[in-house]
């Protein structure tokens, strides 16, 4: 098992917080690639979770075919979610593909 420190914009910290947003997305850097069901994530460095699933997906619409989108954006419409991904996220990133963790607070 690895930690791995993520930062989070504070809207989407305080859905994570709040029990309402489980999926984070995030494009397949090499060092979130590797991520596995099991390792834990530092977010913000300091909430501590857990990496319960691990999605690989060639790209936003893949993604959107096999996540639910309130697990990823509780607050948007499931229309606006590609456009408000890709406002994220470059093209150049997005190719790399993208990676959804299914996270749950760390239970001591």
């Amino acid at each position: 098992m690895r930690t791995k420190t993520l930062w989070i914009r504070d809207e989407y910290l305080a859905l994570i917080l709040e029990g309402r947003k489980t999926v984070e997305v995030r494009a397949a850097y090499a060092n979130i690639a590797r991520l596995q069901p099991g390792d834990r994530l530092l977010l913000n460095n300091s909430h501590r979770f857990i990496i319960r699933r691990v999605g690989h997906y060639a790209d936003f619409v893949e993604l959107l075919q096999n996540e639910d989108p309130v697990s990823i954006a509780p607050d948007l419409a499931p229309d606006v979610l590609l456009s408000a991904l890709r406002a994220l996220y470059s093209p150049d990133k997005e190719s790399l593909g993208i990676v959804a963790l299914q996270i749950e607070p760390e239970r001591p």
